[in-house]
């Protein structure tokens, strides 16, 4: 496909300049060379799947808003979206001067070696960012997270995401193999006019809509704490420095430390914010080492 085809295709994408390779692209079309033949360079090695992890996140944020938050709202809570300003928290639920903040998040590929990484069950293992505990403990100290767990989603997302034809198709590959400078800002345009011809059809891939589980960025970090080899990155040599490369995840039991959003749910609409905002801040008094030599 040449310049003028893929510079095309990222019009009708709703694409604008910002993006590198888009950019290079429309240059090829006002330089003095002729915009056919090949114009892109040598793939990356692997999919890219930090944007393919997009769409499946995108589909957990709109069940959860639509099934789930819009529940709420006909009771009387407000929600507020916060996905624009770039943070941590992706809705608050509001009542009574009461504030719940909650992140969406999905786990759609199961961690095959969990039981020898992390004692886990590969079916019973969810990852948290662990440094993005941290962050949400310092700036919401409250925040919710809200997993959708379904190991299968990911498989049937790529099935799906492979069959599309014509723009959004060339899209999906362009953006899976190629990245750059204005990436980030291009993959979200690619995401938004996915979901305005496609919403239906990929929210209908994840019809469970009872298999969101919660817990909070507070209990991510009191797991790290009690039992650091639920993070395999800090059992591993020379992990960070080029021998191991991943992000350190703090591995939770989805069955005996997370609680299902319908109960969770159900105690909002019963007793309101402020159980569910004391049981996060719930303290406990035990022992830690604290060696002096």
């Amino acid at each position: 496909m040449d310049a003028r085809e893929l510079v095309t295709i990222l019009d009708v994408l709703g694409i604008g300049e910002g993006w590198a390779i888009g950019d290079g692209l429309r240059s090829a079309l006002g330089s003095l060379l002729p915009p056919t033949g090949p114009c892109l360079s040598e793939p990356a090695k692997d999919r890219r799947e930090g944007f393919q992890n997009q769409i499946v996140g995108r589909i957990a944020e709109q069940v959860f808003r639509e099934k789930h938050l819009a529940a709420l709202e006909a009771q009387d809570f407000e929600v507020e979206d916060l996905h624009e300003e770039g943070e941590n928290r992706d809705y608050v639920v509001h009542r009574a001067g009461l504030a719940l903040p909650i992140n969406v998040k999905v786990a759609s590929t199961r961690f095959e070696h969990a039981r020898r990484s992390v004692g886990l069950d590969p079916d019973d293992c969810i990852p948290i960012g662990a440094y993005k505990a941290i962050g949400a403990s310092e700036r919401a100290p409250d925040l919710l997270y809200v997993d959708m767990v379904d190991f299968s989603l990911r498989e049937k997302v790529d099935d799906f995401m492979d069959r599309l034809e014509g723009p959004l198709g060339v899209g999906w590959h362009l953006f899976s193999w190629y990245g750059g400078k204005g990436a980030k800002r291009a993959e979200d345009q690619y995401v938004d006019a996915l979901f305005a011809e496609h919403a239906d059809s990929l929210m209908a891939l994840a019809p469970g809509v009872a298999r969101y589980h919660a817990i909070s960025a507070l209990r991510v970090l009191a797991i790290l704490r009690v039992n650091p080899r639920r993070v395999p990155g800090l059992g591993i040599r020379w992990a960070g420095r080029g021998g191991f490369n991943a992000e350190a995840n703090v591995h939770v039991s989805v069955r005996d430390e997370t609680t299902p959003w319908s109960d969770v749910a159900s105690r909002l609409l019963t007793e309101g914010i402020q159980p569910i905002l004391d049981a996060i801040r719930r303290t406990a008094s035990f022992t830690l080492p604290d060696p002096q030599i």
